[in-house]
């Protein structure tokens, strides 16, 4: 890739960065779903420029955003010797930074709740912004995830103080008058990519360690980062580019309007309902009970109604679990074992 040919012709004030590769089609989905959100909201088009580096150039012919084209030999440089491939995240950012005078860098696993413009105004070159604080350092020794990194940097005196900042990277804005700390990110994962079986958020650590001691702003309350609840949204998103296809055209955005952006809580009245229905059950049996109960819940919106088999997934999911801590709950014959449909999908996960 060469990223020089870029420079000229991509300098913006502010831009969307994202970052898009494999042949997985779910991630594709995420990508484009998100774009649209950035899309519906934002009121001024002059106001940031959209850019996706993918493997996939032709993927988003017609779509309204800047495209880099990633190669392989590219996109095995970034994920380095170690195959640690959040590696590659970090290296867009550090090669797309440079790009425009003001960088947010978004996961695909998003969607915006406002206008992306309102991100470029928590940006300035004494000022970075993040998805969201997770917790300090002191609170992230003590994962057992954490052991191996903690360890090491205790053995090189290399331990950080404890109120150190771990941030969520799905958000991760900056200028380019500080693209260099992203040089000092990379440096970091090199130095710590052997842990990165164990410790998946290596490069989130790196960041957050880069960022001691500067001033830090969250995005989470413009954006929902749904990536703990990933199956729920790729079902939606996956009935919306089934109906509408992956074809940009302008009237995607309003379509895509009628997608939940997030998953709705229970009304007040459902809510009762549920627990005088789970009356009795132990409290597997009522962690069971409420899933059995949210995937049998009928939707007049069709993406929520995707997401019942995911509710009825986690129900037996659990049931497993429970059986395996407490024997006696395989064989109870409750409200949800006495519905045969149910039973019927429950087999089909055996």
């Amino acid at each position: 890739m060469a990223m020089d040919d870029f420079w000229c012709q991509l300098m913006h004030s502010n831009q969307l960065l994202y970052l898009l590769y494999g042949d997985k089609s779910v991630y594709r989905h995420e990508a484009k779903f998100s774009i649209l959100s950035a899309l519906r909201y934002r009121t001024d088009p002059s106001r940031f420029v959209i850019t996706v580096m993918t493997d996939q150039p032709e993927e988003f012919k017609g779509w309204p955003v800047k495209v880099i084209a990633l190669d392989q030999a590219t996109l095995s440089s970034w994920v380095g010797d170690t195959n640690y491939h959040h590696r590659r995240k970090a290296c867009a950012i550090q090669a797309g930074v440079k790009l425009a005078k003001k960088t947010v860098f978004i996961d695909t696993d998003t969607v915006f709740l406002k206008d992306p413009s309102e991100l470029f105004k928590r940006v300035n070159d004494d000022q970075f912004l993040m998805d969201e604080f997770e917790w300090s350092w002191e609170e992230g020794a003590q994962r057992r995830e954490y052991k191996t990194l903690v360890g090491e940097l205790a053995e090189r005196n290399a331990s950080p103080a404890p109120s150190l900042k771990l941030y969520n990277s799905g958000i991760c804005g900056m200028t380019l008058g500080n693209a260099s700390m992203m040089d000092g990110v990379v440096n970091l994962i090199d130095q710590w990519a052997h842990h990165g079986k164990r410790l998946m958020t290596i490069e989130q650590i790196a960041v957050s360690f880069m960022l001691d001691g500067k001033k830090v702003v969250e995005a989470n309350d413009c954006v929902n980062h749904y990536f703990s609840l990933k199956r729920f949204h790729h079902a939606m998103i996956k009935v919306f580019f089934e109906n509408h296809g992956e074809g940009y055209r302008a009237e995607l955005i309003r379509l895509a309007a009628s997608v939940p952006s997030v998953l709705p809580k229970p009304s007040t009245a459902r809510r009762l309902q549920m627990l005088w229905r789970l009356k009795g059950q132990n409290k597997v049996g009522r962690k069971v009970a409420k899933f059995y109960l949210l995937g049998r819940q009928s939707h007049s919106c069709v993406y929520l109604a995707a997401c019942n088999p995911i509710w009825w997934e986690k129900a037996v999911e659990e049931m497993r679990a429970g059986a395996v801590e407490q024997p006696e709950i395989a064989g109870v014959n409750t409200l949800w074992l006495a519905d045969p449909d149910f039973t019927k999908f429950a087999k089909a996960m055996t």
